[in-house]
């Protein structure tokens, strides 16, 4: 794993939060797969993706709680609704 044990432990407890599938796969826990899947170059693409996977982590460490992953993520809670509105996700981290 390339990060530290927490960012693991992390990753798994948001992956199993967020999975809509019985099992929780590698691109649950945001793993290359093994077709070879590229990375977007378009950088709305990217930076659209990269705000995505924060919130979704930040939901997963805090629990859910929409105020505690807004001060992990060093952002008002309003300007966390607004962002997650933008992407389409509900309070959930969906």
């Amino acid at each position: 794993w390339p990060g530290n044990v927490r960012e693991l432990e992390n990753k798994i407890k948001g992956a199993v939060l967020l999975s809509d599938e019985a099992f929780i796969g590698s691109a649950d826990l945001g793993l290359k797969t093994a077709s070879g899947d590229s990375q977007p170059l378009n950088l709305r693409e990217v930076r659209t993706e990269a705000d995505r996977n924060a919130v979704q982590r930040a939901l997963a460490a805090s629990g859910g709680s929409v105020s505690r992953a807004a001060d992990l993520l060093g952002v008002s809670r309003p300007t966390l609704y607004d962002l997650m509105q933008k992407l389409g996700m509900a309070a959930d981290g969906k």
